[in-house]
């Protein structure tokens, strides 16, 4: 008899993540120590862009007024997800001014936020002799973080983009056509696409329009449109960004155990009826009905 398990065909690969091994008296070099935190990091950013893609995970609302001709932008402490996964935390609100007084033509300003890197702790790395200048190498990177307030939306961002022309008419927002309801999930089956299609299409990866990949290290934070009137606080559109935020379910056991209860109450009462009444089960129940 032919084992229908026998295997037809194999196949091996590599992946990309790869952790440090150490033994008993072994030399340990500059690299080995740095797998370390490079195998932490990889895997941490396969897993978040992976789960959430990119965009904004909490707070970093935006707000903005004119001042003396300025424009001051508050952004709001939170934490957003860089298309490479890396987190940019924000963990104070932030106040700023910008360098010059607003052109009375700029209408539509966007405030994109950049997750960025510093050297710290600079350390002479190897002995050097009189006549060579040293060299160091700094010890520490600290995450760090950029506000920017541009005229036109930059074309790597993770964002929601508006509707093509074709949805212009329907109702809109950054989760297609909008329904009345108490569910704040994304609706990605709605006639309008989305900027969360990818997720629930089970796309891996990111896509920041014309930088797909893990290059876009920027978030799209709000859309800024000038008011009418003088000294009123600028129009935020937060409709722009790709909000990213687990959704807690509902244990669908306590449903189905309800639903089971409801059932045996009613299946109690119409035992009950039958009884007090004298009459078969089958009748009540078409009784009943």
């Amino acid at each position: 008899m032919n084992n229908t398990n026998d295997r037809v065909g194999i196949h091996k690969g590599t992946s990309t993540l790869e952790r440090a091994r150490f033994g008993p008296g072994m030399l340990l070099q500059h690299d080995d120590l740095e797998k370390l935190n490079a195998y932490t990091r990889d895997l941490s950013r396969l897993m978040f862009r992976s789960f959430f893609g990119c965009g904004v995970v909490c707070g970093l609302v935006v707000s903005a007024k004119s001042d003396c001709g300025k424009l001051r932008v508050n952004v709001a402490s939170g934490l957003a997800l860089a298309c490479s996964g890396d987190p940019v935390y924000v963990p104070s609100d932030d106040t700023f001014l910008t360098d010059e007084k607003l052109d009375e033509q700029i209408t539509t300003l966007w405030v994109v936020l950049c997750g960025t890197k510093k050297c710290c702790a600079p350390r002479v790395a190897t002995c050097s002799s009189d006549d060579d200048e040293a060299t160091s190498d700094c010890t520490r990177e600290k995450d760090t973080y950029e506000i920017r307030l541009l005229r036109t939306l930059p074309d790597c961002a993770c964002g929601c983009s508006p509707p093509t022309d074709q949805f212009a008419g329907q109702q809109w927002d950054a989760t297609g056509a909008v329904e009345q309801s108490d569910c704040l999930c994304v609706r990605p089956y709605k006639p309008v696409p989305t900027c969360y299609d990818s997720h629930y299409d089970g796309d891996c990866g990111c896509n920041c329009g014309k930088c797909s990949g893990c290059d876009c290290q920027c978030i799209v934070l709000a859309k800024l449109n000038k008011p009418d009137g003088e000294n009123l606080p600028w129009k935020t559109d937060h409709s722009v960004r790709s909000f990213r935020r687990p959704v807690l379910m509902r244990d669908p056991q306590i449903e189905r155990e309800r639903k089971a209860a409801e059932e045996n109450t009613s299946e109690e009462t119409t035992e009950s009826e039958a009884r007090k009444k004298g009459v078969s089960k089958k009748a009540a129940v078409i009784k009943r009905r």
